[in-house]
């Protein structure tokens, strides 16, 4: 039996499916008697991804959402009765939105730029698709897909006008990927512009000029997006805004004249604002109508008036002034306009009366009227300074004088004698309309000469009025403060004159001359002479004073006053003083020390002297001695300060400060005594200190200080050690017993036994110390007398060595004696 033939069905024969959707691949087996056995197999060497379905001979393979990676080459096998069959097809995937996105045009104002843009996500694959974005039909900016990218994007700066709004923006893209369903290849996007602007040209209609009673409509549009809202405001007769409502008509059911003036139409919106104006008219009879005078009355007989008119009128009418009087109505100037003015420069009283202005158009008539009342003028004068005025001479004095109550008022003076006024003509007379205390006249005068004085009177005219104001002038002349002339100086016990000299006073039989001493007055030598009258004067007064020690420093005061009354209190009086100079020789001089005596060595103490002098002449101090006197220091003038320091016993001695000047000279004198513990002892064994038993010797004490001090010899024990010389009083577990005292240092000791040899300490003290010497003498025992020498020669012996020791003491006494600034206690 043969074999039938069988093939094989793809659905779709073309796969081309968009990422996203479900789709179905189909492989049916026809003119198959048996059921197939169908298998699938990929190509790509990569999972299927995908649901198959096999049912009798067909298999079906589901994709739930399309992804790029079900992109394939599928194989698809069928084996039936033996026999297989192979087909193929091409599975490919592509990704395109249904719709772009336009952005950057949610808000769009006119003159700012805007950057618009047009974006498509989730292409695939992108290097097939491009994108357009246009304004209308002019294409803006396009783009093309890349591979790296699987979003397409287009953008585009531009800056938007007015005429753009309602213009459409379109993005579209497409895609060119072969096998793409045409429904699917190409997206697009359409945005309407909506363009922000603020308001353009505000237009108003409406009548501009109305009667009065007629209804208004005004009406007001402008351009703006958003659309503009209108407001409405009137410019008041204050010059302020008034509100008066929103919307683009206003509605005055009824005019007045109150709503004659500006109107303003405002549009805004959310980006500006635009206004435009209209200037209503309102036509009607003459209203507000006034006649004013400046100023305002009563008006002064000469005086300027002048008439102001005013009124409102629309159309502009006639102003007419009109004086009414008993004879009738006299007109005195028209116009064509709403204002008038009239002046009157010399009010007379005749022109006393009614004045009425009228105005006038076509649609009525008003007046209004008012009266000018023209008086005299009550006319006053005033003379500044008034009264007695008193002022100094070599001064200038300014007159002045103001009329009041006649602006037109003439001036004159009148002075007690001749002046040379600042115009040889007349007095200068200086007038004001405008000043309200009417004219006036300065005059400047320079008082030089007494002659000046008298009564000044200044006259004012003002037609038949004559009124006179005067001034008393009186001059007073102190220009300085007196002089004191004397020689400069006076010795005691004699006598000086004092003169007080006063230059160029006036009136000198004002004046008086006093003199001073320690708050009491003086009886003067002679009284000032005075001069003759209206004439300066020099003033003299003398006073005669015997010197005495207490003038000297002291002030005697010469005071001139001036008694008058109307002179400034700092004018009244003047004074002088000298300081009196009594010369004498030195008195009071004393010499001080700083420290009480005595002083102790090695101190400091002042030398103070003082002295009282005149003329101040100079001090001396001076050391004195028995035949000399050396000068320490010399100063001129009444004091001296002299320091010694480190005193020393020399410095003891006398002192005296000498004060001298022209006249004579002064002492003082005082004693320095300084005081010191003993030093510097010296002791001296006449005439030896080793001597044989029997003999005597002569010890000699010498010591530095002062007061004199007390001089111990004490015989110290065998067993006691000490050192030699030494210059301290210190010693240990001395056994010792005193053998003498001297005030003067010297010590005889006679037949010295060997007991008698031994250290021996010599003391010296006074109040304020003591000093110390410890010596020896050695005694040597006496042998049996030789033969062959007799008494005679031992008695000689003894009379050579008492003569020797003798000579020794004699000696010392005279070269101590020669010692000066020390106390040496060892005498002959």
């Amino acid at each position: 039996m043969s074999r039938a033939l069988f093939w094989m069905l793809f659905l779709p024969a073309v796969a081309m499916f968009r990422v996203g959707d479900r789709e179905t691949v189909r492989c049916t087996v026809k003119e198959c008697a048996r059921t197939p056995h169908i298998t699938w197999e990929g190509k790509e060497d990569r999972p299927l991804f995908v649901e198959i379905l096999t049912r009798d001979s067909e298999s079906v393979l589901v994709y739930k959402s399309v992804q790029r990676h079900h992109e394939n080459r599928l194989q698809c096998k069928a084996s039936c009765e033996g026999q297989e069959k192979i087909d193929q097809v091409t599975v490919k995937v592509f990704s395109f939105p249904e719709v772009p996105r336009v952005f950057g045009l949610e808000r769009v104002v006119a003159g700012e730029e805007v950057r618009v843009g047009c974006e498509a996500g989730g292409v695939y694959p992108a290097e097939y698709t491009d994108m357009k974005l246009l304004l209308d039909e002019h294409v803006l900016v396009s783009q093309d897909g890349t591979s790296e990218t699987h979003t397409l994007e287009a953008k585009f700066n531009f800056t938007p006008t007015r005429q753009d709004h309602g213009h459409n923006v379109t993005c579209q893209a497409e895609h060119h990927l072969p096998g793409v369903p045409a429904t699917r290849s190409s997206i697009q996007a359409t945005v309407t512009l909506s363009v922000l602007y603020p308001p353009g040209v505000v237009q108003v209609s409406g009548a501009e000029v109305v009667e009065v009673g007629a209804p208004l409509t005004l009406r007001c549009s402008a351009e703006g997006q958003p659309p503009p809202q209108m407001q409405w405001r009137f410019l008041g007769s204050q010059g302020q805004w008034k509100e008066l409502g929103r919307g683009p008509e206003l509605h005055l059911l009824k005019v007045s004249h109150d709503d004659a003036g500006r109107y303003e139409c405002q549009a805004s919106n959310e980006l500006g604002q635009n206004s435009t104006r209209l200037h209503l008219s309102v036509l009607g009879p003459p209203r507000n109508t006034s006649l004013r005078l400046s100023p305002p009355g009563p008006i002064r007989e000469g005086e300027l008036v002048r008439f102001s008119c005013q009124t409102a009128s629309a159309p502009m009418g006639e102003l007419h002034l009109l004086r009414e009087g008993e004879r009738g109505t006299k007109e005195l100037m028209a116009v064509g306009t709403g204002e008038l003015d009239f002046t009157l420069t010399n009010a007379q009283l005749n022109q006393s009366g009614r004045y009425t202005c009228h105005a006038s158009n076509c649609y009525g008539n008003q007046t209004s009227s008012t009266n000018l009342t023209v008086t005299v003028f009550p006319l006053q004068v005033e003379v500044v300074p008034g009264g007695m005025v008193t002022t100094q001479l070599g001064s200038t004095l300014s007159l002045t004088c103001a009329a009041s109550g006649c602006p037109h008022a003439q001036l004159s003076w009148e002075a007690p004698h001749p002046v040379q006024w600042p115009h040889p003509s007349a007095p200068r007379s200086n007038l004001s309309v405008d000043d309200p205390t009417g004219p006036w006249s300065n005059q400047s005068l320079s008082l030089d000469d007494p002659v000046q004085e008298g009564v000044y009177s200044c006259h004012a005219h003002c037609g038949s009025a004559h009124v006179s104001q005067q001034m008393r002038l009186r001059l007073f002349s102190f220009p300085s403060a007196p002089i004191i002339e004397h020689s400069g100086w006076a010795l005691e016990g004699e006598v000086t004159v004092f003169r007080c000299v006063v230059h160029d006073v006036y009136p000198p039989a004002s004046f008086h001359i006093r003199w001073l001493y320690r708050g009491e007055e003086l009886p003067p030598q002679t009284a000032p002479e005075l001069p003759p009258t209206h004439t300066t004067a020099t003033l003299t007064s003398s006073v005669n004073m015997v010197m005495k020690p207490s003038h000297h420093g002291r002030q005697l005061t010469c005071q001139v006053e001036l008694l008058m009354e109307g002179v400034p209190k700092q004018n009244t009086q003047r004074s002088a003083n000298t300081t009196i100079d009594v010369h004498h020789p030195p008195r009071n001089t004393s010499l001080r020390l700083s420290t009480p005596q005595p002083i102790r060595e090695a101190g400091s103490v002042r030398f103070t002297c003082r002295t009282a002098s005149a003329p101040m002449g100079g001090l001396r101090l001076l050391r004195e001695g028995k035949g000399w006197s050396t000068e320490l220091l010399a100063v001129g003038g009444g004091e001296l300060d002299f320091t010694l320091t480190n005193v020393q016993l020399n410095h003891s001695g006398r002192y005296t400060c000498h004060a001298s000047n022209r006249y004579g000279n002064q002492t003082s004198s005082t004693n320095l005594i300084v005081t010191a513990p003993p030093r510097d002892t010296v002791v001296e064994v006449l005439p030896s200190a080793e001597v044989m038993e029997g003999d005597n010797i002569t010890i000699c004490c010498r010591s530095i200080s002062y007061p004199p001090p007390l001089v111990t010899l004490t015989k110290l024990s065998n067993n006691t050690h000490r050192h030699s010389h030494s210059h301290t009083n210190s010693h240990t577990h001395t056994h010792s017993h005193t053998l003498l005292s001297s005030p003067n240092g010297t010590f005889h000791l006679s037949h010295l036994t060997p007991s008698d040899a031994g250290q021996y300490l010599v003391n010296v003290s006074n109040h304020l110390g003591h000093h110390t010497h410890i010596f020896s003498i050695i005694v040597t025992e006496r042998s049996t007398v030789p033969p062959g020498v007799g008494v005679e020669m031992l008695v000689a012996a003894v009379i050579m060595v008492t003569g020797l020791a003798g000579a020794a003491l004699l000696l010392d006494y005279v070269l101590r004696a020669r010692r000066t600034g020390a106390y040496e206690l060892t005498k002959a």
